[in-house]
């Protein structure tokens, strides 16, 4: 959708490029008229240029927003997440060394086998 946008934007305004130069040129005017006429034009296509060009700027400074925002919540996830496996990991090795020491082979079995789902 925002492609299809993009596309009538520039093609609206190419097409007022060539639509005015077309006028000027063939309107039956003299030396001087047609100068200034076309002197007018330039300055309004220069003003249209620098209202999109500030569209831009203030979609752009949007866009980078949302992506900080966003990033900034997938960090956040990825860190509690890491850290709620490393607290799940730190109570199993709790768990497995209060065993006394007849069920410390079973403690080993029991790791390796965590181990191997994890990866």
């Amino acid at each position: 959708m925002k492609e299809k946008n993009k596309s009538l934007l520039w093609g609206a305004l190419i097409g007022s490029v060539v639509g005015s130069v077309t006028a000027l040129l063939f309107a039956p005017k003299s030396g001087k008229e047609l100068r200034q006429d076309i002197a007018e034009g330039a300055r309004t296509i220069g003003n249209k240029t620098q209202e999109l060009a500030e569209k831009v700027g203030e979609q752009s400074a949007s866009l980078i927003g949302k992506v900080r925002d966003t990033a900034g919540n997938v960090i956040h996830d990825i860190r509690s997440w890491r850290k709620s496996d490393e607290d799940e990991e730190t109570s199993e090795m709790a768990r497995i060394s209060s065993f006394e020491d007849g069920g410390g082979k079973d403690a080993v079995c029991v790791e390796d086998s965590e181990q191997d789902e994890l990866k």
